[in-house]
C-alpha cells in the first residue's frame, strides 16, 4: 500500500462528507488523508459568475497548497474525475496515482464518437436545463438520473434541502463540461499508475469513460457487484479494499 497522502475528490452534489467512511477507514490505517470541497459546497467560497473548469482547478490547487501536500495519490468520483483530471494538468508529476471512480468526463465520450452515452448524458442536461430556474424540481432531475427514478423520495428532508441548495452549482458544472473539449490523448499523456472502478449497474455514460480511460491509461479496472453511480456511499468497503491494494468484495 502507498504511503503518499490520499486526496479524495467528491463529484456533483455530494461533498467531503460522501467519502466519511473511507476516510475514517484510511485514517485509521495511519494514512494521511484530505478531502477538498470543491467551490460552492459547504462552507467552500462561491463559484464566480465567469465559472469555468480553471476557477475550479485554481482553487483546488489552493487548497491542496495551504493543506502543504506534494506529491500525493488522487481519488475522484464522478465528474470529480473530470475536474481531477484537469488539476493533474496544473500539478504534473505530484499526482503520482490516479483512482477513478463511476468516472464522467464528458469530452471523452465526444472525442471517441460514443454518441448513445453522450446522448444519456445530453439528455440529463435537457431534462436539468428544462425545469430550471426551479431549484428542488432540478436536483430531483439529477437524483433520479443517477439514482433511479423515485430516489428523489427516499431522501430525508436534510438531504432534499442540501441539493436544492447547490442545485446552481451543479447547473454551472454541467456548462462546463459541455465546453471542455480536451481529448482523451491529451488525459493520458504520462499518466501515473491508474485504477478505476465502476458499479456493475451504473449508468451508460459512466461504463464507457472508464471503458475508454482503461487501456489509454493502461489502467487496472475493478467492477463491483450490485453497485450504482454512488458507490463510495453504498459500498465503501470495495472502495477501501481497492486503495488498500485487496480484492474487492463489494
Amino acid at each position: 500500500m502507498s504511503r503518499e497522502p490520499i486526496v479524495l475528490l467528491h463529484g456533483s452534489g455530494t461533498g467531503a462528507y460522501s467519502w466519511s467512511p473511507i476516510s475514517h477507514a484510511l485514517t485509521t490505517l495511519g494514512l494521511d488523508v484530505f478531502a477538498p470541497v470543491m467551490l460552492a459546497y459547504g462552507r467552500s467560497p462561491p463559484a464566480s459568475d465567469a465559472y469555468g473548469i480553471a476557477e475550479e482547478v485554481a482553487h483546488l490547487r489552493a487548497l491542496l497548497d495551504a493543506r502543504g501536500i506534494g506529491d500525493f495519490h488522487l481519488v475522484a468520483h464522478s465528474l470529480g474525475a473530470m475536474f481531477g483530471l484537469h488539476l493533474r494538468f496544473a500539478l504534473g508529476a505530484r499526482v503520482t496515482r490516479l483512482t477513478l471512480i463511476e468516472p464522467v468526463v464528458t469530452s471523452i465520450l465526444l472525442d471517441a464518437g460514443e454518441h448513445d452515452a453522450y446522448a444519456e448524458l445530453w439528455e440529463l442536461h435537457e431534462r436539468f436545463m428544462g425545469v430550471w430556474p426551479d431549484h428542488a424540481a432540478a436536483a430531483q432531475v439529477f437524483v433520479e438520473y443517477w439514482s433511479g427514478p423515485g430516489s428523489w423520495r427516499t431522501l430525508r428532508n436534510r438531504e432534499r434541502a442540501m441539493l436544492t441548495a447547490v442545485a446552481p452549482k451543479l447547473r454551472v458544472e454541467m456548462v462546463a463540461t459541455r465546453t471542455d473539449m480536451t481529448p482523451l490523448t491529451a488525459f493520458a499523456a504520462s499518466a501515473p499508475p491508474t485504477t478505476l472502478i465502476v458499479g456493475e449497474n451504473t449508468r451508460e455514460a459512466a461504463r464507457t469513460v472508464a471503458r475508454l480511460l482503461g487501456p489509454a491509461f493502461d489502467a487496472r479496472t475493478l467492477v463491483v457487484p450490485g453497485a450504482s453511480h454512488t458507490l463510495p456511499l453504498t459500498h465503501p468497503v470495495a472502495v477501501i479494499e481497492a486503495l488498500c491494494g485487496g480484492r474487492s468484495r463489494g
